[in-house]
């Protein structure tokens, strides 16, 4: 849950239009809520509550609502609504980046217990980077109670509230001492704690943030009811910074993967997608969905032999392609790169030796580097400043108490986040 929250802020950094930029940087809490909502579900006694939670019929769902409540320009209350929208889609789409390369990729080489491999992540990112950052409540479950009405999949406002509990313990438990273990699950998966903030590889951080940059683009339109779909192909593996890492289309980072802004007519995939090399010969392929959604947004292309080594390809996307709402580009997509130059005839390609792309996102990298409970002390306040504040008050932007940067360890909390995670490890196979 963590890394989902840090790459919807490391999105909102990477944002250029401007009135986005604002509500975002007006309204963190809501953002990095969204960022967490998703995998909160899983703690409920509905799973489902989680996994629809995730795909785009939610996204889609969400705004319909939106946009049948708020009109531009928008109001302090739908900026909040906007913001946490980004951050549930963020979510979405970056369990697609990263599940699709990173955790396929380490399941090949860590191989072993995958069970307590969403756990290590938060883990790896609280004591590495180090990010000890638990956000406020700020969300509204009455209006997330009428999006899965909506889907339809009705969910009470009560669960929703439950689970958001449950799923901020767990955010504090790791971020005050669950942190500590990174090196016992540092054992256990060397492979993924060594290049899960790598930018050059397909499916880190820095990837999963960037292509949720493009997320953000294409939400904004949809919101703001435009149709268009020429700016439907949001981010691709491999891209300028992330090289294609192999020739051998076994691996989980040798093959191509086309991420979408928008969900995709299962029905129109068809034979849309083809692969052609330097000379315009057709590459037999097997073009797939990840994952089941009637209306995917992550296609994978897959070679049926190896790709040939320094060879300039193409991965075409037909502009018959369709939306789930019916919309297709005015013209073909495309994806170009060109394969590695092995050192050994017949070898394959090794480590990157090209420079790695300085972050996207550097006011966020240089923030959360203090643990709750070791911040500085501030300035003695003057005789007649009066009493402190409330430790527990009122959150003005979501009516929401406002939470104890301690965090609570009951028994029952340190037994919901693993079991979510390993629950959502469970849904992430089938």
């Amino acid at each position: 849950m963590q890394g989902h929250i840090y790459m919807a802020q490391c999105a909102a950094e990477q944002t250029t239009d401007p009135r986005l930029r604002a509500v975002l940087d007006a309204h963190p809490m809501h953002l990095a809520n969204g960022g967490y909502f998703p995998d909160s579900g899983y703690t409920a006694r509905d799973h489902d509550q989680g996994e629809v939670a995730h795909w785009e019929p939610f996204v889609q769902a969400y705004i319909q609502v939106f946009r049948e409540r708020y009109k531009p320009p928008f109001t302090p209350e739908a900026s909040q609504h906007l913001a946490f929208l980004m951050g549930l889609a963020a979510h979405g789409i970056t369990d697609s980046t990263f599940d699709s390369l990173l955790y396929a990729r380490a399941e090949q080489v860590d191989g072993g217990d995958f069970d307590s491999f969403d756990l290590s992540m938060d883990v790896f990112i609280a004591h590495d980077k180090p990010r000890y950052f638990v956000p406020e409540y700020a969300y509204d479950a009455q209006y997330l109670s009428a999006v899965f009405g909506r889907v339809p999949h009705p969910v009470p406002t009560e669960n929703i509230t439950q689970a958001m509990t449950t799923a901020r313990t767990g955010l504090s438990a790791v971020a005050g001492l669950l942190y500590a273990g990174a090196n016992d699950y540092g054992k256990r998966y060397p492979w993924a704690r060594a290049h899960v903030f790598e930018p050059r590889t397909g499916g880190s951080y820095p990837h999963g943030a960037a292509v949720v940059a493009g997320y953000y683009r294409e939400l904004m339109k949809r919101l703001e009811g435009d149709t268009s779909a020429d700016g439907l192909l949001i981010g691709t593996y491999p891209d300028e910074h992330r090289r294609l890492a192999t020739l051998d289309p076994t691996r989980a980072d040798g093959r191509v993967v086309l991420f979408f802004g928008h969900g995709l007519d299962r029905a129109s995939i068809g034979e849309s997608v083809v692969v052609t090399d330097g000379a315009g010969a057709v590459v037999p392929a097997k073009v797939a969905p990840f994952r089941g959604s009637t209306y995917p947004n992550v296609l994978t292309v897959t070679p049926t032999s190896k790709w040939q080594p320094s060879t300039r390809y193409t991965v075409r996307v037909a502009k018959t392609v369709r939306t789930l709402n019916g919309a297709s580009p005015t013209k073909d997509l495309e994806l170009t790169f060109e394969t590695c130059a092995p050192k050994t005839p017949g070898g394959d390609c090794g480590e990157p030796d090209y420079p790695a792309p300085a972050s996207a996102c550097p006011k966020l990298d240089a923030s959360f580097k203090t643990r709750p409970g070791q911040e500085p002390e501030a300035p003695a306040e003057p005789a007649d400043a009066g009493p402190p504040p409330a430790a527990n008050g009122t959150n003005p932007s979501s009516g929401c108490a406002v939470a104890s940067p301690e965090p609570s360890l009951g028994a029952l909390a340190w037994l919901g986040l693993p079991l979510a995670l390993a629950w959502r490890k469970r849904r992430r196979a089938s």
